[in-house]
């Protein structure tokens, strides 16, 4: 009998292990405030947030929507820091936001020049959100763009983020999730970047889409902007083209190139006080298209020309933007004092204790190839 009693109180122990004494909150979907897209502007020494939520209930009041009826709803939130601002949402709208479904997040052209550090601190420090979401910066505000209509029943994040993915694969547009945007911005002698976007009049309908500008860099309270045609060379030094065109101009005609496959390696050598990079590039193309007056057939020698002037074309835009933004203005998107820091660090650090100057003394020898795959439907490589 003491054992029977022994074994049920020990049941008994047990079941209650399996209750809680704190109540458990739990939230319907019609309380929640899914988040799409976060806009973060800074005007007149107060946080502007704007927040496009799905509209899963009805929240909010006139004056604090700003954008038309559909499946999402834009609302402005402003406070002295972004915390303040989020901190609001759930009292204007009647709804828990949640942040782990947010696609993008567009930071103001003026927060992101002067106030970058204070802008990104909430989002690498609240648990509540992701760093996995893609980060942009907007041409002029952020709320302009979270809350464009971009048509019926559809996301700005959504579109936003297919944007973005979209004009990846064209190769002149970068996709920069925030947790690499925040790496880059920790070490000293590195420059973040991600895509700058813009909106623009849809040519058919009263609706806006997204419009890629290029890219925006951004150091220690300085910044510059990439063409698209920068970008291209960007993502091929680092390793990052997975698709993309380029147009090389011969004697005979035009012809129109499709990066397949884009390999580049940098191999780091240091001499004295110099630093050598030696930068490869192997890039196979095919020709869907070839402009001439005649619609001559291609020979081995035209094939061998294109690849040669296109190999040319990408090693001079390479070296351009390497000189530009990197030797003259110190702007390191290719994490060249990285690499060095691990080769060597007694190196790097005499090259860096007083001031940066990594990149001049730093030399670059740079070597592409350009191999052709296919011209139309004939293979020519097996």
């Amino acid at each position: 009998m003491k054992k029977l009693t022994a074994i049920l109180s020990l049941i008994f122990i047990i079941a209650l292990s399996f209750t809680s004494c704190s109540e458990i909150e739990i939230v319907e979907l019609n309380e929640r405030l899914i988040i799409e897209a976060i806009g973060i502007d800074y005007e007149d020494g107060r946080y502007k947030v704007t927040i496009e939520g799905l509209d899963s209930f009805t929240a909010g009041s006139d004056s604090n929507s700003i954008s038309a009826e559909s499946l999402t709803k834009c609302f402005l939130f402003e406070g002295k820091t972004i915390g303040m601002a989020m901190n609001s949402i759930s009292v204007i709208t009647g709804q828990t936001p949640l942040f782990s479904q947010a696609r993008i997040l567009v930071l103001g052209n003026t927060a992101a020049k002067e106030r970058l550090s204070e802008t990104l601190d909430f989002f690498r420090r609240e648990y509540t959100t992701r760093t996995d979401i893609l980060i942009a910066v907007a041409e002029k505000k952020a709320s302009d763009i979270i809350s464009a209509d971009f048509g019926k029943n559809v996301s700005a994040g959504n579109i936003l983020e297919a944007a973005l993915e979209s004009y990846k694969h064209t190769g002149t547009s970068c996709f920069v999730p925030l947790y690499k945007f925040l790496n880059a911005l920790k070490n000293e002698t590195d420059c973040a970047f991600c895509p700058l976007i813009g909106i623009r009049k849809n040519a058919y309908s009263d609706t806006y889409e997204a419009d890629i500008k290029g890219t925006q860099l951004l150091k220690n309270n300085e910044s510059a902007v990439l063409s698209p045609e920068e970008t291209a060379a960007l993502m091929m030094i680092n390793n990052e083209t997975e698709n993309g065109d380029l147009t090389a101009k011969t004697k005979n005609g035009i012809c129109t190139l499709e990066i397949i496959d884009c390999r580049t390696k940098i191999k780091l050598e240091t001499n004295s006080k110099k630093v050598i990079f030696s930068i490869s590039s192997d890039i196979r193309c095919d020709i869907p298209e070839y402009q001439t007056a005649d619609l001559q057939e291609l020979t081995k020698s035209d094939t061998e020309e294109i690849a040669d002037t296109a190999a040319r074309l990408i090693s001079e835009a390479m070296a351009g933007l390497i000189n530009e933004k990197y030797i003259n203005q110190n702007f390191d998107i290719f994490h060249f004092g990285r690499r060095l820091l691990l080769k060597s660090p007694e190196l790097y650090k005499s090259l860096t204790e007083n001031e940066n100057t990594i990149n001049k003394n730093a030399v670059f020898n740079i070597s592409v190839s350009v191999s052709v795959r296919r011209i139309g439907k004939v293979v020519l490589e097996k």
